[in-house]
């Protein structure tokens, strides 16, 4: 049977003369088939479009609803967020590193090339400039101005001349009724110059550390002074550790430690690392191993006393091993590696590798810098007394009241207000 689909007449089949058709026992369609056909295509084209009709306007407040109704997206980057400020300090030291480099390395006759860092600023070049190398940042913070403060630390060598290079010409003379710049290492009216101050010491080539402020805007940068020459980053000593009593070569964690370090870094065999680790672990071996051996010099235990050699399970020891590694070159080199033991089944496993070593005292960290507020005129303290003009309280926070008149402030007392100029400090 023929379908029609109703996007046109319907064919006749093959032969359908009027003979074939009487052979067949086919019917001629009559003109009203033919017309429902038609009909009954265009209906369903109209089914259609109001169909889709219909789901676009569905479609158009259902939207509408979800945006409403599902939280606001927010971007994982904000434009004043921390990720921000970390993009900024790498940005800002990779700059100031290149501009303290070429401040260094330029010489007088291409100091144009320098504007890119410093802008106009006025600077005198040498004709034979320093040579740098190992250049890092060695602090870098944002001061209260805005302005970045960075730190770079640059090994330098003062430039030297040709041996064929022409000797410089004399200077010129002063005349008599010129001032007279009086040198760094003339001693001052009053001081003794009997030669016992030792002479200053001074290097052409070394670790030398500038300061240079840079400002930083929607990306751009530019040096806003100079480079200034600083002090090295002072010297901290060492914390006192928490390792403070020595495991005997025949403790039983001594060989469980060094078997554990053996089969990480010389070995590299996976299978004997699990076997001196606490299950649940999920340490690896070196991969290439860079190492030919590994020696446990001693192994320093916390707490004041060694582990015990039978411990009971679950017990921890905190441990530090001092070891000595071998190049494929007969080399050593010295290493230390804090880790935490743990008993299980009467003997001692390796649970954790610190990523730094105990200690006996606290990291000390930044005192906060104190903010005194000095309250404005007609501002109250918490006890609701009004401190008279120029009192600095240590509170932040003040309410508003009417400021008496003269006329109208009490007789001092015992227990009443100080008077102007005094400071107050919160319990």
């Amino acid at each position: 049977m023929k379908i029609n689909w109703g996007f046109g007449p319907p064919k006749e089949p093959k032969g359908t003369d009027g003979e074939g058709a009487a052979r067949d026992g086919a019917s001629v369609a009559s003109p009203r088939s033919e017309q429902h056909t038609w009909t009954g295509g265009s209906q369903l084209a109209t089914r259609i479009v109001v169909g889709l009709l219909w789901g676009a306007l569905i479609a158009g407040p259902l939207a509408l609803a979800l945006q409403v109704l599902l939280p606001e997206s927010r971007p994982v980057v904000r434009q004043d967020g921390y990720v921000d400020r970390i993009g900024e300090a790498a940005a800002v030291s990779e700059f100031a590193e290149r501009a303290v480099v070429a401040w260094l390395e330029t010489p007088s006759e291409e100091s144009d090339a320098l504007r890119a860092y410093f802008g106009d600023l006025g600077q005198s070049r040498p004709d034979i400039p320093w040579t740098t190398s190992g250049s890092a940042v060695a602090e870098i913070v944002k001061d209260d101005s805005g302005l970045w403060s960075v730190t770079v630390g640059v090994d330098a060598a003062e430039g030297t001349s040709p041996p064929d290079a022409e000797p410089a010409s004399e200077p010129a003379e002063t005349p008599a009724d010129a001032p007279v710049e009086t040198p760094a290492e003339t001693p001052a009216e009053g001081d003794s110059d009997d030669g016992d101050a030792e002479p200053v010491e001074r290097i052409t080539s070394g670790r030398l550390y500038f300061q240079v402020p840079v400002l930083y805007v929607d990306g751009e940068m530019i040096a806003q002074a100079l480079p200034a020459p600083v002090p090295a980053p002072d010297e901290f000593d060492q914390l006192a550790s928490a390792y403070d009593h020595g495991l005997a070569a025949d403790h039983p964690a001594f060989a469980r430690v060094a078997n554990f370090l053996n089969a990480m870094l010389v070995s590299g065999d996976q299978a004997s690392l699990e076997a001196y680790s606490s299950p649940g672990t999920s340490f690896r071996v070196l991969n290439p191993v860079p190492y030919a051996g590994v020696r446990v010099e001693t192994i320093v235990a916390a707490g004041g006393e060694a582990p015990s050699e039978e411990p009971s399970d679950g017990e921890t020891a905190e441990v530090q091993a001092n070891v000595t590694l071998s190049g494929s070159n007969g080399e050593q080199l010295g290493a230390q590696y804090s880790l935490v033991l743990q008993a299980r089944e009467g003997r001692w496993e390796v649970a954790r590798l610190r990523t730094s070593p105990a200690l006996a005292e606290p990291v000390p960290l930044p005192e906060p810098v104190p903010v005194t507020t000095t309250p404005s005129s007609g501002s109250s303290s918490a006890d609701g007394h009004t401190p008279p003009s120029g009192t600095s309280t240590s509170q932040g926070t003040s309410s508003q009241g009417p400021s008496p008149t003269p006329s109208e402030e009490p007789t001092r007392e015992a227990g009443s207000d100080p008077p102007t100029g005094t400071t107050t400090e919160s319990p």
